[in-house]
């Protein structure tokens, strides 16, 4: 019975993830690659580390969800250089990207990999772990108690079965490295003479979610709690816990914001963010208040969130968010 139910809670995620893809990023041609093998398919990685910050870089990833074409690279892998060695934050979604990730650092910096921060449990963003430990055996590894509570039940297990359906077979061969070393809010992580300042503050994009704060460095990873020009899926989460955690953040004076997908940007580039989830679940509520049903909130929201038509997702988004919200509201009235 547990195995039946992890098989199906797993196809369930892999049906979410592809009903969310934009049917225009579909490329027909990309099923002749679904007999060759992983290592025939990553000879090309054209993504480069963009210096964002004093000692920190982004390699910031394509906007589509993972596919053959793409070989599973959607996230946007961080580096900062320490006096210890480097530290990584998210180092991507299959061993495969990770040795390119690995690749790519080595032209900004030759010293060692000494941690990597994993942001939340979806695996786009940590399961190339495996390609930082095998060439850094040393390396430690963090993540929040709740992401690897996950992995300990199975969910590494699951990704890797969603990486490889969703990549026609791009990603198989990579093993599932979990986080070692557990962190939860306010704790401060020493690597030579910078300080990683970890926020978390409950549920939000998902409840493993750790936002990692350079203090030095006046910069910080968000994970998905904060997408730059792209629709979150949201069904991991709630709205309210998003937008809390957030907020809280803001509180704190940092000056340069790296989102989980999409550009690098500044503090308004974060309000914008949150203002989209406020529109969307004040969309909820108003549906709610009149009486109205579930699939009422797409009309009101499309009505109010005109200015994120050109976000990547939204057509296909919206509508199942709305749902979402109004159940959210629907469970806080009652």
């Amino acid at each position: 019975m547990p195995h039946l139910i992890h098989t199906l809670s797993t196809l369930l995620l892999i049906s979410l993830l592809c009903a969310c893809s934009p049917s225009s990023e579909h490329d027909s041609t990309d099923t002749k690659n679904k007999d060759k093998t992983s290592a025939s398919l990553t000879h090309n990685f054209p993504y480069k580390f963009e210096q964002v910050a004093n000692n920190t870089w982004v390699i910031h990833g394509p906007r589509e969800l993972p596919n053959a074409k793409n070989k599973g690279f959607m996230n946007n892998p961080g580096l900062v250089l320490t006096s210890a060695g480097l530290v990584v934050i998210d180092p991507g979604s299959t061993v495969y990207i990770g040795n390119d990730v690995i690749t790519e650092i080595k032209k900004v910096s030759q010293q060692a990999i000494v941690a990597v921060f994993n942001t939340h449990i979806h695996g786009d963003h940590w399961l190339a772990n495996q390609a930082i430990k095998m060439a850094y055996p040393d390396v430690k590894i963090y993540g929040h108690t709740e992401m690897i509570n996950e992995v300990n039940n199975g969910e590494g297990e699951s990704w890797l079965d969603i990486m490889d359906t969703l990549t026609e077979g791009a990603s198989r061969g990579t093993e599932v490295v979990a986080p070692e070393y557990a962190v939860i809010n306010a704790d401060v992580i020493k690597v030579g003479d910078t300080h990683f300042k970890i926020h978390h503050y409950g549920i939000a994009h998902t409840k493993t979610d750790i936002m990692i704060e350079v203090v030095e460095n006046s910069v910080v990873f968000l994970g998905d709690n904060v997408l730059s020009q792209r629709i979150p899926r949201t069904s991991n989460g709630t709205f309210i816990g998003n937008i809390t955690s957030v907020n809280t953040l803001l509180k704190s004076d940092i000056k340069t914001y790296v989102p989980g997908h999409g550009p690098t940007g500044d503090r308004a580039m974060v309000e914008e963010y949150i203002k989209y989830l406020s529109l969307v679940y004040e969309a909820a509520k108003e549906a709610f208040n009149q009486d109205l049903d579930s699939s009422d909130v797409l009309a009101i929201s499309k009505e109010t969130t005109t200015a994120y038509k050109d976000w990547y997702g939204y057509d296909d988004l919206l509508g199942p968010q709305g749902a979402q919200a109004y159940s959210e509201v629907e469970e806080a009235e009652f």
